[in-house]
C-alpha cells in the first residue's frame, strides 16, 4: 500500500521507512518545518535544518519520494501559544500530546489520506485490531514506550496509522538504520521539548511574553516565607530551587495564576488522592467508569492504580487507590488496561 512516513530526521522514523520499503510498500517521505530558524530562538530535535537535511538524505538513500510542509502557523497556533500561556496560568504544559494531536495526525494524517495513504511515524507504540475495533498499545520496549502521548487518537485515526518500530527495541531499531547504511543510524537523541532545546522553559516563556511580575511564596495558611521572580519558574511537586527552607523539605503545593503566589508545604501535604479530568479523550469512545485502571500522571511515571467516576455534572474523577505526589495541573493524565491505552485528558 502506500504510506506517508512523517521524517523527523531521526533514528526512529528513518528505520520505520526502511522497514516499510522492505516490506514492498509504496514510501513516501515527509518532513514538517514547524519553527523559524531566522529568529532568534534556537531549535532542536524535528526542528532544525539540520534534521530535515538528515530526513532528505534518508530518504535518498532510501530511494524514496521527500517532501517538506510548512507548518509553522499551524505550530505556534496550536503548540506554541498554548505552553507559554499555560505558564502564565500556573500550570505545566506538555506539548507534544498537542504537537501529534494537531500536527502530526492532524496535518499530516489529512496529507496522506489525500494522496491515498495511510501514514506512518516512528513512535514506540503499536496499532492492532480486534473485532473491528482498533486498540492502541504500549510500545514492547518499556524504556521508549511513547504511548502516553498518543491518549487523544481514537478510531477514525487508528484506522489510517502505523508504527513499524512500536514492537522493536532501540538497540534493534539502530541496527536496522545501520543495515541500509543511513547516516542517522548512530544520531543522539534529543530528550528534551523541540523548540527549547536547551531545557530553559523558564527563559523562553520570558522571550515570548516578557518579563513576568513577581509575586510571594507563602505556606498553606497564607504565612508569607519569601518572594519569586515569576510564577512561570515553578510546577506543582517540584522540591528544588523553590527559593525558600523550612525545618524540612518543601515542595511546591500550588500555583495561584491570580493572586501571583506559590503555596509550598512539606511533602505529606504535597499528595492527592483524587483529581478531575478536563477535555477527555477515549480511543474506544467510551469512557472506562467503574473500572480498575493504571493511570500515569507523567510520561515517567511508573503507573498508579486507579478507578474513574463519572460526576452528576458530567465531569469525569479520577481517584488513586494510594495518593500520588506531584499530581500536575496541565500534565496529561492517560490511562491503561494492561498494555492497552483506554484515554486520558488534562490534570485540572
Amino acid at each position: 500500500m502506500r504510506i506517508v512516513v512523517a521524517m523527523s530526521g531521526g533514528v526512529d522514523s528513518s528505520a520505520a521507512a526502511a522497514l516499510l520499503k522492505e516490506q514492498g510498500h509504496e514510501v513516501i517521505g515527509m518532513t514538517l518545518r514547524v519553527w523559524s530558524y531566522e529568529s532568534s530562538a534556537t531549535c532542536g530535535s524535528c526542528c532544525s535544518p539540520d534534521d530535515i537535511d538528515d530526513a532528505r538524505a534518508v530518504a535518498e538513500k532510501l530511494g524514496i519520494p521527500f517532501y517538506v510542509a510548512n507548518v509553522e502557523d499551524l505550530f505556534k497556533e496550536r503548540v506554541v501559544t498554548p505552553f507559554v500561556q499555560s505558564y502564565l496560568n500556573g500550570r505545566t504544559p506538555i506539548p507534544c500530546v498537542s504537537c501529534n494531536e494537531d500536527v502530526k495526525f492532524g496535518f499530516l494524517l489529512k496529507r496522506a489520506r489525500q494522496l491515498g495513504a495511510k501514514l506512518a511515524t516512528g513512535h514506540y507504540a503499536r496499532v492492532d485490531e480486534v473485532d473491528g475495533r482498533f486498540h492502541l498499545r504500549r510500545g514492547l520496549d518499556p524504556a521508549k514506550d511513547q504511548s502516553y502521548f498518543l491518549f487523544t487518537l481514537g478510531q477514525e485515526e487508528l484506522k489510517d496509522l502505523s508504527f513499524p518500530v512500536g514492537g522493536l527495541t532501540k538497540p534493534e531499531v539502530r541496527a536496522i538504520a545501520e543495515r541500509y547504511g543511513l547516516s542517522t543510524s548512530a544520531k543522539p537523541e534529543s530528550m528534551e521539548i523541540c523548540f527549547v532545546p536547551d531545557g530553559d522553559y523558564a527563559r523562553f516563556v520570558e522571550k515570548v511574553a516578557g518579563q513576568q511580575p513577581a509575586g510571594d511564596i507563602v505556606t498553606p495558611d497564607g504565612k508569607v516565607l519569601g518572594q519569586h521572580d515569576g510564577i512561570h519558574q515553578f510546577t506543582v511537586g517540584q522540591r528544588r530551587g523553590v527559593g525558600v527552607s523550612g525545618p524540612e523539605p518543601l515542595y511546591v503545593q500550588k500555583i495561584d495564576a491570580e493572586k501571583r503566589q506559590i503555596v509550598v508545604g512539606p511533602a505529606a501535604q504535597a499528595e492527592r488522592a483524587a483529581f478531575h479530568l478536563l477535555r477527555p479523550h477515549w480511543v474506544d469512545g467510551e469512557a472506562p467508569v467503574g473500572r480498575e485502571v493504571t493511570v500515569k500522571i507523567r510520561h515517567r511515571h511508573a503507573g498508579a492504580s486507579a478507578q474513574v467516576r463519572l460526576e452528576v455534572h458530567g465531569h469525569y474523577q479520577v481517584r488513586l487507590t494510594e495518593p500520588q505526589r506531584a499530581v500536575t495541573p496541565g500534565q496529561a493524565a492517560v490511562l491503561y488496561d494492561g498494555d492497552r491505552v483506554l484515554g486520558g485528558g488534562w490534570i485540572a
